[in-house]
């Protein structure tokens, strides 16, 4: 149904793997590239057989094929303001044997084919700049997937747009953008669950992972640190902590409790 040798032969694209080698991504290589935070937002996603799924922002599709990956007979939408990206997208659901609806369109909107569409699962990994805090990067991808045109605040009325209720919205996020985060959700969302993300054990977290429920009256919840690295003592050779090999390596989920 599609010459997937035509893109083994694009100069504009380079072939990676993700999840042990368990699926191959097609990228751009002077792009947005998928990276350990798509994973870990889909390995977030505690979504069972038979829900429905969207990801705001999907990109290329690696956050969508590792969760595809690790759950079956999900409903799966993705929407992309990037054309290209929504192609390549596309392609790479296919070649990974996994079937979802890519819309092509900007977030704010109103998109025919979601009309009638509520999600039991919305998730996201916004650009993670504010507008004018950072030196623009060239191209236009990198710097739409890195640098917000669209407000955290608009992320977040289309995820309670598109949410059933008791719907769980997820997203991952620098952490210094947390107090907008809460915000954003106030009011609509509760259980919120935090998961700050450190990269050693003696570092302050850079990242944080937030999930909340719709019209939930559940309480704050702020977890211990998850830490990805540990250092060999005898080699000083940085390694996954057991945990994150896991979810890197075989696409095990991420479990916010």
């Amino acid at each position: 149904y599609m010459n997937f040798n035509m893109l083994d032969n694009r100069k504009d694209l380079t072939k990676n793997n993700f999840l042990g080698n368990k699926l191959e991504i097609f990228q751009f290589s002077n792009g947005y590239r998928g990276n350990m935070d798509s994973v870990l937002v889909a390995a977030s996603v505690a979504a069972e057989s038979g829900q429905k799924v969207l990801e705001l922002g999907s990109g290329n599709g690696v956050a969508l094929c590792c969760l595809l990956y690790r759950i079956s007979d999900l409903e799966v939408f993705g929407i992309e303001i990037d054309k290209r990206a929504a192609d390549l997208c596309r392609q790479n659901i296919i070649f990974n044997k996994f079937k979802a609806t890519i819309l092509n369109s900007d977030l704010t909107t109103n998109i025919r084919e979601l009309q009638s569409v509520s999600f039991d699962h919305v998730f996201m990994n916004p650009p993670y700049f504010k507008r004018n805090t950072v030196k623009k990067s060239p191209t236009l991808s990198t710097r739409q997937a890195k640098i917000e045109t669209v407000s955290l605040s608009e992320w977040f009325s289309v995820a309670k747009k598109r949410c059933k209720p008791k719907g769980k919205v997820t997203i991952i996020q620098r952490i210094e953008r947390l107090p907008e985060i809460i915000k954003c959700l106030d009011g609509y969302f509760g259980q919120i669950t935090v998961q700050p993300i450190s990269s050693f054990k003696d570092t302050t977290p850079k990242t944080v992972i937030v999930q909340a429920t719709k019209s939930s009256s559940g309480a704050f919840k702020l977890l211990a640190p998850k830490i990805v690295h540990k250092r060999n003592l005898l080699t000083g050779k940085v390694l996954y902590e057991d945990e994150f090999k896991k979810i890197l390596g075989s696409g095990h989920p991420l479990r916010l409790y």
